[in-house]
């Protein structure tokens, strides 16, 4: 008799512990580190998990929309007459400390002179356009097709110095485009297929060769009354020194304002 209560005993407490060990393993996860797949959580035909809720929960990520301020002021800074070794090298000194492209107006046979500055202003990112082979008034407007001739003789020469890298589109007139007297030229530039670009902002330095920093910045002041797209005339043949000078705080005076800045590929967009 006491071996058998002692057996039952037995087998009791071995069905009690047996028990305990499957109850305990009920509430175990089946496994400690999950592996997430996105794949996984597709949503599929009879599934109540949509990619939705993931993202919400965090599982899933979304790009940022890209948003774009319509209110930006946009200023495009525009150097004319060169490229020049005593002025435009130091320019691009001063572009380049601040990480700010600008666009370059080249004449052809000042290009042809220094292809290696020319080069330069292309490997970093500027945008160059054309102002034509000789910048000689009385040759260029004598007539549309002597511009046109210009032209094409300067992209010539600058496709050779910059090879694909360079797509003649923009043009700049010497001395603008303004007035009846050059519609026929504006019209001829047109139909050749180029994208005429005059300004609206002047930092004063054509007035003479040495017009003080002070004075630049008064004048870029004056004439910039918070436009939404300013368009800067500046010039960086070699005779313009004090434009040099007048850049930094023209700069910073823009960035003051809110500006951002960008090249003539961007105009109007």
């Amino acid at each position: 008799m006491r071996r058998y209560l002692k057996s039952s005993i037995t087998i009791t407490l071995l069905t009690i512990v047996f028990t305990g060990l499957l109850s305990f393993e009920a509430i175990l996860p089946y496994q400690t580190e999950a592996i997430v797949d996105a794949e996984d959580f597709s949503e599929k035909p009879g599934s109540d998990l949509a990619e939705n809720d993931l993202v919400e929960d965090g599982i899933l990520t979304e790009e940022e929309p890209i948003v774009v301020d319509e209110d930006a002021k946009i200023v495009y800074l525009t150097f004319d007459d060169g490229p020049s070794p005593n002025v435009t090298s130091r320019i691009l000194d001063i572009l380049n400390e601040y990480d700010i492209r600008a666009t370059f107006f080249v004449i052809g046979n000042l290009a042809e002179r220094y292809p290696d500055i020319l080069l330069r202003i292309s490997q970093e990112e500027h945008l160059i356009g054309n102002h034509t082979y000789t910048h000689n008034y009385h040759h260029i407007y004598s007539n549309p097709q002597n511009f046109i001739d210009e032209l094409k003789h300067t992209d010539s020469v600058l496709a050779s110095i910059l090879g694909e890298d360079y797509t003649p589109k923009f043009v700049r007139f010497p001395g603008g485009s303004f007035g009846k007297k050059l519609q026929p030229f504006r019209q001829a530039i047109e139909e050749a297929g180029y994208i005429n670009i005059d300004w609206n902002v002047l930092s004063g330095d054509a007035e003479a060769n040495r017009i003080s920093p002070q004075k630049q910045l008064s004048r870029l002041q004056e004439t910039l009354q918070n436009k939404k797209q300013a368009i800067v005339l500046m010039h960086d043949s070699n005779t313009k020194d004090t434009t040099v000078e007048a850049l930094p705080s023209i700069i910073d005076y823009l960035i003051s304002q809110s500006y951002v800045f960008k090249t003539l590929e961007d105009y109007g967009l």
